[in-house]
């Protein structure tokens, strides 16, 4: 057995640059396996080994629980349904049961366990190779049926994604019931069943626009599932992200579950408890606030007026604060005034958001605010980012310190409409201009006090907001790229593929190869197929250096590897293509510096993997330098990641297994400078 997934492919850690079908997931080997033909009365035992990356079910068969030598099997059915014989078992008068285990016969995968029996559980602990893992079983008289598609779940679901000319088949398995797990305390895994890797642990949260996001952290590139349940129940329909690739991903019920009535399935029914506990909480409830602001005007850029009652449909929420939801109208400029009719075509679209006002909040009074600029990839107000919300938890934390904050679903997410495929930076500073421009019409905002904060992408959409408009009073930037987009995006590729073990010759030639599709990207129209070629023909130039990332496929012949290869990196280069993409690949934020004077708070996290604060700090450091009118402050958080979060390596799959939310530092950073900066009182 080993006790790790073992060490995942070359491939593997470059999902993230373009690699995506040929090794989606980290990959496991067997772990115990073999057979005791014991035909004896036997006490069963289930346990779940949970590894830093999965949940892994074992099954443990002894002849006796007496003091002696018992004999017996253990078995991961997850990944193997034949047994392995435990060997030099013993129980002492202290009910110490140990034994050892070598499967397949070899010493380099030999491992011990050691535990205790205590009527019904066995506690204890599995050690391999100086390594260390707890586990308790619990014995039970009834073990549920095994077959390929359920492996003994309540409920199984499975769909594949597209991938060039490739199809990867995943599947979600939900245990409710004993002896696995229990209906208050469900597990739910995610499987790649192509690479027979199983046991990914799942979160899964309802999103404000009454989605589903099933988060996977275990899976690099921060991979989730977004769905919707069918009105009928059978059908799971949304989109797999991993990176900034989203793929369309239908589930459905395995076969031998489809004709059961799908009300009674443990996940339909954990999907709708989790809509009725959404249902029944007035701060998570997106039903709960009403629109009380109405606004007219349909322009790109004028302020919006707004018409409003400032005691209505407000929300209270602890410590006093108030909400209550906005809509500001807008108008694309990027589509035809005309419509294929020749009449008047309707390009008109809404920004949705929420207002958040401190305790007490006077409208006859003036009071400082910000709006707040989600980052890169189809957002919501919260900015939601696996079970984490980010940015209600900074609007919770400003309001509290005396601020209005705004913050807003992205164009064509939650309950904002408009087109999100087509749109670039640029659009979304528009769009963040008019919010800013609205934000100030607010009665008790003080206009002169009314700035902006943004994470990420909105670490470059602020300050080209404040170069547009001078008035902005001021620049909160959570991990802002300062250096062009082909540099940020190359540099975090690197970073996540270095943390993650790949070896220099390794990276260089991936990092090559990435800069190469990025220029071909930029190069090309969307829509140009000799782009595709393009692609194919440095691939192939690129072959002898690539060649040791593809050693991992499972594929003999070496034509069929360079095939699928090539499929991968194409099918993964369209997502270099998008309007968004070639548009931040092609920008120099740098530019923008030097075109507004307000106060400006800049902060990097020490451990962050997608904007690396060493060059963006040194880029801006030298900004700085040649600009005497710049007033920035540059930090570094010591010890936290992208998200703000205290962590281990920084990696975006660590994210969802941290439950800290933003590290209070971080806030109390914030609050302090803008009072520093005599923004708040």
């Amino acid at each position: 057995m080993s006790i790790h997934p073992r060490e995942p492919s070359r491939l593997s850690p470059l999902v993230h640059a373009f690699f995506f079908s040929v090794a989606l997931f980290v990959d496991t080997s067997a772990i115990v396996t073999a057979q005791n033909p014991s035909g004896t009365d036997s006490d069963v035992w289930v346990g779940w080994l949970e590894t830093k990356s999965q949940n892994l079910r074992l099954i443990l068969e002894i002849n006796s629980s007496q003091q002696g030598k018992p004999t017996g099997t253990i078995t991961s059915p997850d990944q193997s349904d034949v047994p392995i014989a435990i060997t030099n078992a013993s129980i002492d008068s202290q009910k110490q049961l140990s034994f050892q285990v070598t499967p397949n016969a070899s010493a380099n995968s030999a491992y011990t366990f050691l535990g205790k029996l205590d009527q019904d559980f066995l506690v204890g602990q599995i050690q391999q190779a100086g390594t260390s893992l707890p586990i308790t079983f619990t014995k039970t008289k009834i073990l549920p049926p095994e077959d390929k598609e359920l492996l003994g779940a309540n409920s199984a679901w499975i769909g594949s994604l597209e991938v060039g000319t490739r199809k990867v088949p995943l599947r979600f398995r939900i245990y409710d019931r004993p002896p696995y797990a229990s209906p208050t305390a469900p597990r739910i895994l995610m499987d790649s069943l192509a690479e027979n890797a199983n046991g990914f642990p799942t979160s899964i949260a309802l999103a404000d626009n009454g989605q589903f996001e099933f988060s996977i952290p275990a899976i690099p590139g921060n991979a989730k599932y977004i769905a919707n349940l069918s009105q009928d129940q059978t059908k799971l329909t949304g989109k797999f992200q991993q990176g900034f690739l989203p793929l369309e991903l239908v589930m459905q019920r395995t076969g031998t579950l489809a004709s059961n009535d799908p009300a009674n399935d443990p996940m339909v029914k954990y999907l709708a408890n989790l809509g009725n506990q959404s249902k029944k909480s007035p701060l998570e409830s997106p039903e709960k606030p009403t629109a009380v602001v109405e606004v007219t005007q349909p322009n790109a850029n004028n302020p919006v007026v707004m018409d409003k009652n400032p005691d209505a449909a407000r929300v209270l929420l602890p410590n006093g604060i108030q909400e209550e939801e906005f809509v500001v109208d807008r108008f694309d400029i990027r589509k035809p005034l005309l419509n294929d009719l020749g009449k008047r075509a309707d390009n008109t679209f809404e920004l949705a958001g929420t207002i958040t006002y401190p305790k007490g909040f006077d409208p006859k009074a003036l009071y400082p605010a910000v709006v707040l600029i989600t980052g890169s990839g189809p957002q919501d107000r919260d900015e939601t980012i696996g079970k984490h919300k980010p940015f209600k938890q900074i609007a919770y934390y400003l309001a509290s310190q005396g601020m209005v904050v705004l913050r807003f679903d992205d164009r064509g997410v939650g309950r904002s409409s408009g087109d999100f495929s087509e749109a670039t930076s640029k659009d979304f500073a528009d769009d963040t201009l008019a919010v800013w421009q609205f934000a100030r019409d607010i009665p008790g905002v003080d206009r002169s006090r009314t700035g902006l904060l943004g994470h990420s992408e909105g670490g470059i959409i602020g300050p080209m907001v404040a170069a547009w408009q001078r008035e902005v009073a001021f620049l909160i930037l959570i991990a802002p790229p300062v250096l062009p987009g082909t540099e940020i995006l190359s540099s975090q590729i690197d970073k996540i593929a270095e943390l993650e073990g790949v070896n220099p010759d390794d990276r260089a030639a991936a990092r090559a190869l990435q800069e190469e599709l990025q220029q071909i990207a930029l190069r090309f129209p969307n829509d140009d197929q000799a782009a595709v070629s393009e692609v194919r023909k440095a691939v192939v130039q690129r072959w002898d250096s690539l060649r040791k990332i593809s050693e991992s496929l499972a594929v003999n012949d070496q034509d069929s590897k360079k095939k699928l290869v090539i499929d991968a990196i194409t099918a993964q280069f369209r997502g270099l293509q998008s309007p968004w993409m070639r548009h931040f690949l092609a920008y120099d934020p740098s530019a923008n510096w030097v075109l507004f004077d307000c106060p400006v708070l800049s902060v990097w996290a020490e451990k962050d993997t997608q904007v690396l604060y060493e060059p963006n700090l040194k880029k801006l450091q030298d900004i700085v330098a040649h600009n005497m009118n710049l007033k920035v402050d540059m930090l570094v958080m010591p010890g936290l990641n992208h998200l703000l979060q205290k962590a281990d390596s920084g990696l975006p799959n660590e994210y969802d297994r941290i439950d800290q939310g933003i590290e209070p530092l971080a806030l109390e950073t914030f609050g302090n400078w803008l009072k520093q900066k005599e923004i708040l009182p």
